[in-house]
């Protein structure tokens, strides 16, 4: 039997990579987005570029905004079987504001869509972040540091209703807080009703077809515009997963009934340093990258996040271009260590194509340079 599916973000990096598994395993598709975005000439081709197949009959394009309650009606007028709901607004420089807006309140009008809708889905797999665990303390405040986060971690799936934060860190950035809040409010959804929920939580993400996150940071590398690093930078670990694995895992896990109620941290086998990371890229890039040894990762976020200031000041006054990988919400990333245990989504059965993050590193570097990517310096400006 063919199952409908409806992915919300469609033309988003990870939803358009769901949709392709998805077509892959013969499934119909009802993908949906921003009309805008749908219509967009360069996002089409760019899409084209990464392997999704536009023109598969087995998908739909509708668009929809989660901010307009009305058009997401249209959606479960399709009697859609599961949901993927990758959607979110991903933008380091956006307001908590707009973030809430987009990711919780728009969260919110999708499920009451579906409740009203009368629709019994089969699953549905939110999109959260490895972000909601928060950023560790370091031995300097009195805390262990380096200690895997596992799905046992405070999150906001076991967290106390209400609770604005895991406890033993912090979340860092608007981001993360919005997403905390999203999660919360779809375990809230599961436990009150019968959203059949299970919850991925993806480590930072990369792969063909995405300028944005650790593609930015190949971009800027590529582009030479980080020419050294802080040698402490072999101190603070690094996590990634592919995106294909991501969305392999998310079509992979909808289907399993002791997923039920369950989340996943989604990253690859690699413990690896920034260092290492960001060495290995500028290699692959055919760039080289120095060692600043008397300025530490601590002393760098600081500067990092007043110098995103002022350029977020000169942008909105002056009209200089937005560098996507300079903003202040990324900048408070610096000196963060994250070390994410994988084993609960291993223990599925599940087998990650890209365990090494050094494999796919060298496939998405390929990618980029076949297509023009790691030259066009536009892909950094908003």
């Amino acid at each position: 039997m063919v199952r409908t599916n409806l992915v919300t973000g469609a033309f988003g990096f990870s939803g358009s990579h769901v949709i392709a598994r998805l077509l892959d395993a013969g499934e119909r598709v009802i993908g949906t987005d921003l009309g805008s975005r749908l219509a967009d000439a360069r996002v089409r081709a760019d899409m084209v570029s990464a392997g999704i197949p536009l023109d598969h009959p087995n998908l739909e394009l509708i668009g929809a905004s989660l901010l307009d309650p009305k058009s997401l009606e249209t959606l479960f007028e399709r009697t859609p079987d599961r949901v993927f709901h990758t959607a979110s607004l991903y933008d380091y420089s956006a307001s908590l504001e707009l973030l809430r807006s987009i990711n919780v309140d728009g969260t919110r009008n999708l499920l009451s869509a579906l409740d009203a809708s009368g629709v019994k889905l089969e699953r549905f797999v939110h999109w959260s972040t490895c972000g909601v665990f928060g950023k560790p303390y370091t031995a300097k405040d009195g805390q262990k540091v380096n200690v895997p986060f596992t799905e046992s971690s405070p999150s906001p799936k076991n967290a106390p209703e209400g609770a604005s934060g895991p406890t033993g860190t912090h979340l860092v950035n608007d981001y993360s807080i919005s997403k905390w809040e999203q999660e919360q409010l779809v375990w809230r959804a599961a436990r009150e009703g019968s959203l059949p929920l299970t919850v991925i939580r993806p480590a930072p993400i990369y792969g063909p077809g995405s300028s944005y996150g650790h593609g930015g940071i190949i971009l800027t590398i590529a582009n030479g515009w980080l020419p050294a690093i802080p040698k402490d930078a072999k101190n603070y670990i690094s996590t990634s997963v592919h995106v294909d694995d991501l969305a392999r895992f998310a079509v992979f896990i909808a289907d399993r009934e002791d997923a039920l109620g369950e989340d996943y941290n989604v990253v690859d086998n690699s413990v690896v340093s920034y260092w290492d990371f960001l060495q290995y890229i500028a290699l692959l890039c055919g760039r080289s990258m120095g060692g600043i040894p008397f300025l530490k990762q601590q002393g760098l976020r600081p500067l990092m996040i007043a110098g995103a200031t002022t350029w977020s000041w000169l942008h909105k006054r002056l009209g200089v271009p937005r560098v996507r990988v300079f903003e202040i919400q990324s900048a408070t990333y610096v000196s963060s260590s994250y070390w994410l245990s994988n084993r609960k989504a291993q223990a599925t059965g599940f087998a990650f194509d890209y365990p090494d993050v050094e494999d796919g590193l060298k496939d998405t570097v390929a990618w980029f340079r076949k297509h023009g990517w790691l030259t066009d310096r536009k892909r950094l400006m908003a």
